[in-house]
């Protein structure tokens, strides 16, 4: 028996049914974008309806499009009015050039210059934090990171990593972004133990001052490797030892900032303003400097012991010489400020900074 055509109606639709559903919603979606295209014009000609709380929605969205930390995914594509426009302030930012060739050179980098470097690539994370074994045995703690890969104006590449409380808000850089390096330290590692040295940066403060694409894949040189050194090996230099019992304290001025080193720039006022001796707290400072151990107490501890824990803090929280080798003779302002602070009852017993000869033994020198 044939079916009726109320079995058909029952069972899967025809072609001419799905045709007229689809012509349907294809209208309705049609009408939804007029209206909607019609409501945006209509903001463009009497802006004030933009404020209306209604269209809170609408302004949340053309934030994160514009401005949010993906907004690098909302690009414009072939055909659209705005493919071409760029913005000016933006674009005219110019990046530094040969910044990582010198760094990889060796060379000496301008003291009274930001480098402006591009962003590549950022990654932010958790990372695995080991407590020293005088502290907490065998216990991690989880710290945020943010790493970056940063291009010159030469599109040499280079790796960095933003201080710790840096960490949050850089989250918000994305490919193309443009900043400026306001306070950094240049360092070197291994990928490996027996790779060549790598250049790198520790940045402790930076603005964004821009955006633009980025070059072309194929256009981006390959990590420069740090040269050899050329000079045969030399004896450790000899430093004049500061003396506060028997000499003034050096001046450091506007002019001749002596701490102004190891990419650390005091502009306005010296360290020992900035950041006094006399309010460093030694007994928060000796939780987590492994060179001294205060067991017994502060109070037990020699002046010399108290100045290697206050040369240590400053070495490592201030100019960031952190790391196996990684060492530098403090300006002659603060160790004379932390000497002062703690001296010897004798001239005799000062013995300065040493350069260390073997560079595996961590120490810090000053007496």
């Amino acid at each position: 028996m044939a079916n009726s055509p109320q079995d058909d109606a029952a069972g899967k639709p025809t072609k001419k049914q799905d045709k007229r559903a689809a012509d349907i919603k294809g209208k309705a979606q049609h009408e939804l974008h007029a209206e909607f295209e019609n409501l945006l014009q209509s903001i463009l000609t009497k802006p004030h309806l933009w404020f209306d709380r209604s269209l809170q929605y609408l302004r949340n969205f053309v934030a994160t499009v514009s401005r949010g930390i993906d907004r690098h995914k909302f690009t414009a594509v072939e055909g659209d009015e705005a493919l071409t426009v760029t913005d000016e302030k933006e674009s005219s930012t110019t990046i530094t050039t040969k910044f990582i060739s010198s760094l990889a050179a060796g060379k000496n980098l301008p003291d009274d210059v930001d480098p402006i470097l591009s962003v590549l690539s950022r990654k932010t994370g958790f990372h695995d934090h080991l407590h020293h074994e005088s502290m907490i045995q065998n216990q991690k703690q989880k710290v945020k990171l943010t790493h970056l890969t940063l291009l010159d104006g030469d599109n040499n590449q280079i790796h960095a990593r933003l201080a710790t409380h840096l960490a949050d808000i850089g989250r918000q850089l994305v490919e193309g972004d443009i900043i400026k390096l306001e306070l950094f330290t240049p360092l070197t590692y291994h990928v490996k133990e027996d790779s060549p040295l790598m250049p790198a940066l520790f940045i402790l403060q930076y603005s964004r001052v821009g955006h633009a694409p980025v070059p072309l894949q194929k256009s981006i040189q390959a990590m420069l490797c740090c040269e050899p050194t050329k000079q045969p090996p030399t004896e450790a230099p000899a430093y004049n030892i500061l003396d506060p019992l028997t000499q003034p304290p050096p001046e450091c001025t506007f002019d001749k900032r002596l701490c102004r080193k190891f990419g650390v720039n005091f502009i306005g006022r010296c360290i020992c303003e900035e950041i006094p001796v006399d309010k460093r707290n030694l007994e928060i400072i000796a939780e987590d400097c492994y060179l001294v151990s205060a067991n017994d107490g502060i109070d037990k501890l020699k002046n010399k012991n108290k100045r290697i824990m206050l040369y240590w803090w400053y070495a490592t929280n201030i100019y960031s010489l952190n790391g196996k080798g990684n060492r530098g003779k403090l300006p002659d302002c603060l160790e004379y400020a932390i000497k002062a602070k703690y001296p010897e009852k004798d001239s005799s017993d000062w013995t300065g900074y040493k350069d260390g000869s073997k560079p595996k033994k961590k120490k810090i020198q000053l007496n």
